[in-house]
C-alpha cells in the first residue's frame, strides 16, 4: 500500500478544515444575523456567506498545514541519535574547557 500524494494531503486537510470552518461559519452567521439582523439579501443568504468564507479560509490553512505537518518523513536511526549526542557532548565539553582557560586568565 503506497504512502497519499502531497495532493491528496491538500486535497484531505482543505475537506476537514472546511467542514470545521462552514459548521463554525454557520454558528458565528446565525447569532451575527440575531444579533444585527439578516440584511437585505435576507437570512438564508447572509448565514450562507459567513459559512463560506469561514470555510473557505480555514480549509486554506488547514491543507497548508497538513502538507507541512506530514513533509518531514525522515527518521533518525538509533546510531545517527547516538552520533548526534556523542557530537553535542564533545562541544560541550570544549567549550567548557575554553571557558574554564579564559577564567584562569583573567583571575
Amino acid at each position: 500500500m503506497s504512502e497519499p500524494s502531497i495532493f491528496d494531503k491538500l486535497k484531505l486537510g482543505f475537506l476537514m478544515g472546511s467542514t470545521v470552518g462552514a459548521c463554525l461559519g454557520t454558528l458565528i452567521g446565525v447569532y451575527a444575523t440575531m444579533k444585527t439582523g439578516p440584511g437585505p439579501r435576507g437570512y438564508l443568504a447572509s448565514i450562507g456567506q459567513y459559512a463560506l468564507g469561514s470555510g473557505a479560509t480555514f480549509g486554506f490553512f488547514m491543507s497548508i498545514g497538513s502538507v507541512i505537518r506530514t513533509q518531514d518523513q525522515h527518521r533518525l536511526s538509533a546510531r545517527d541519535i547516538q552520533l548526534l549526542q556523542h557530537r553535542y557532548l564533545m562541544q560541550y565539553k570544549a567549550q567548557n574547557s575554553f571557558n574554564l582557560k579564559n577564567n584562569a586568565d583573567t583571575q
